[in-house]
């Protein structure tokens, strides 16, 4: 049956060709328009878009930053990671309870209160967006006066910005956010580069001697699996078919992580060259920066960096004066969903569908984006790129390590005198790594974000982060001795249960037991057996989820037990009941001891 036409919902569809590709931007337009997505309108949109309204809501639904209920005036997001609740959380969160007169999770009126994972700023937290503002290092008291400003009716922009800096400057993003670079160079943030002379030097070289040079000099894609970047876009060149995409994956999801953020405020035409290089290297005229909804406060000041790009003949038609060198770049907002950094999830979000991960193969450099052969690599791997480019191949290799050749940039936060961002050369010792940091009672470190390992810094402090030794993708979270570990495993078990896209079992189920047995062990009510069931079930969770996330989401269980048992063992019943293993006898009585109190004192049970 058909809804009731709009003349605002027709323009959004018009803005957008009516393209079904574009739903994630047509829903973001609708939600600016009417505070959420409402459901009258889905049968207009559903025939425009060629979809059915389910098909529409389904889509809706599963993004954090969606809504299909009235989600009050000002949506506020904290971040709830465990680096925030270090830092002041709870004070913050009831405190926002309090001044608005809404629970988190509720909508009324004015405010709209939600907690969020990790938005990319654990240097800095607590920290929470206010209609696509970030407000950081947030206490009671700065959170009384921005909802009294808000209800006094200003906005979040203007309350973070009373000098009205404009928004597409570097001074206005500088404002709100630090970037927190405490090293820098020589491959990143190393000055600003000349982009015109590295493209020049890139078109004198045929493709292929483009790829060469890539793969000469080592590099690694940065994203966490290590794949060699050189081979990863010779295979896509090789891949059959003119239509050709280059997509950089900003959705820096990773709690912990913050280095892409950095860089796309400090180097974004870095990044941007890195995809106009891979672009002449792979034949494609079709590019994607798929930026993570929390970095919205970015993107103005990215797409005048791309507009800058094309007024001087970097991006565009005939780039560099290379007639037939076309190549074009648009900024895809994503809306809130963790598996959307799987490359294949985050193809799926661009074509304007759930994030659910494909099956592979084929693997996107076969059929991707559209079902063309596609390069997906990340923020810090197309700026490593441009370097490369710029320098030469022996030039990278003779920093890092044989296998893990160059340097990379480290996030580090939690329980440290400098967090921010670091450029390291691999093979750096973790120890080395800390002292950096100013991280002198470190105790534990969760390297790579909840989906990486935790480590001792007693046993591990010696090893060096390189491929060889511990792979990292940039996050490093340092816990000194005061920290209750087995809090911290709980909260990232619990990230992993929420951000599950939920389409196959051992993670959509494998997630929240493992969840809930973290929760028996703090409560006191676990055995022996638990902790080896947490073992079994770790594995086949790990080896037979559909992608990495599930592959990962037993991680910060497994790699603690190993590190860490004592704070596991220390917690288990020290006799086993004749019931069912963490069966808490207590609790099931407790109703029952209540009620016959009641019948003995003549009440109604």
């Amino acid at each position: 049956m058909a809804g009731p036409m709009n003349a605002q919902v027709e323009t959004v569809l018009r803005r957008y060709g009516r393209d079904g590709t574009r739903l994630i931007d047509i829903l973001w337009d609708i939600q600016r328009l009417f505070g959420h997505i409402p459901d009258e309108y889905l049968p207009q949109m559903a025939a425009a878009l060629n979809r059915s309204p389910a098909d529409i809501a389904e889509t809706a639904s599963f993004y954090h930053f969606f809504h299909t209920r009235p989600s009050g005036r000002h949506r506020i997001y904290l971040s709830n990671t465990v680096i925030a609740k270090m830092n002041g959380y709870q004070a913050v969160y009831d405190t926002l309870e309090r001044e608005t007169g809404v629970t988190f999770g509720a909508a009324a009126g004015m405010f709209g209160l939600f907690e969020t994972p990790c938005i990319g700023l654990s240097d800095q937290e607590p920290a929470m967006l206010i209609d696509n503002v970030v407000f950081t290092r947030l206490t009671p008291e700065t959170v009384v006066d921005v909802i009294a400003a808000l209800k006094a009716g200003r906005t979040a922009a203007a309350i973070a910005n009373p000098g009205g800096l404009p928004d597409d400057q570097v001074g206005y993003v500088d404002h709100l956010v630090e970037s927190n670079v405490h090293t820098g160079g020589p491959v990143f943030f190393s000055g600003q580069a000349d982009h015109q002379a590295v493209l020049k030097r890139c078109l004198g070289a045929s493709p292929e001697e483009t790829i060469a040079t890539i793969a000469e000099s080592g590099l690694r894609g940065y994203g966490g699996a290590g794949f060699r970047t050189g081979l990863k876009w010779q295979l896509c060149r090789d891949a059959p078919g003119d239509d050709k995409y280059v997509i950089c994956n900003a959705d820096e999801g990773e709690p912990g992580t913050f280095k892409d953020r950095a860089l796309l405020t400090r180097s974004p035409k870095d990044v941007f060259l890195g995809m106009v290089i891979a672009a002449y290297a792979i034949g494609s005229r079709h590019g994607i920066l798929y930026l993570r909804a929390e970095y919205i406060y970015l993107r103005n000041y990215l797409e005048r960096q791309l507009q800058e790009l094309r007024d001087n003949g970097l991006l565009g038609t005939t780039i560099g004066g290379q007639r037939g060198f076309d190549f074009e770049i648009r900024i895809q907002m994503g809306a809130g969903a963790y598996v959307c950094g799987e490359e294949s999830a985050l193809i799926e979000s661009c074509e304007g569908k759930r994030g659910t991960p494909r099956l592979k193969p084929p693997y996107p450099i076969q059929q991707g984006y559209l079902g063309r052969p596609t390069c997906v690599n990340n923020v810090e791997t197309f700026a490593a790129a441009t370097r490369v480019t710029e320098e030469g191949a022996e030039w990278f290799r003779r920093m890092g390590t044989t296998e893990s050749p160059g340097a990379r940039l480290l996030s580090i936060a939690g329980d440290c005198g400098r967090p921010g961002v670091y450029e390291i050369e691999w093979g750096i010792t973790l120890d080395e790594v800390l002292a950096m940091a100013d991280a002198r009672d470190a105790r534990a470190v969760q390297i790579s974000g909840p989906s990486g390992e935790c480590l001792s810094v007693q046993a591990d402090g010696r090893r060096r982060i390189a491929y060889e030794d511990i792979g990292c993708n940039g996050a490093v979270t340092v816990f000194d001795s005061s920290r209750d570990l087995l809090d911290c495993v709980k909260d990232y078990t619990r990230f992993f249960a929420d951000e599950s896209c939920g389409i196959c079992v051992p993670c959509r189920a494998g997630t929240v037991d493992l969840h809930d047995k973290v929760g028996l062990v703090m409560a006191g009510n676990a055995v022996r057996r638990d902790l080896d069931e947490v073992t079994r079930w770790g594995a086949l969770v790990r080896a037979t989820s559909r992608c990495g996330l599930g592959a990962t989401a037993a991680n910060p269980i497994l790699t603690s037990l190993e590190k860490f048992p004592d704070i596991y063992r220390s917690r288990l019943r020290t006799q086993e009941s004749t019931l069912l293993p963490s069966f808490d006898l207590d609790g099931a009585l407790a109703g029952y001891s209540a009620a016959q109190s009641e019948l003995e004192t003549g009440g109604t049970p």
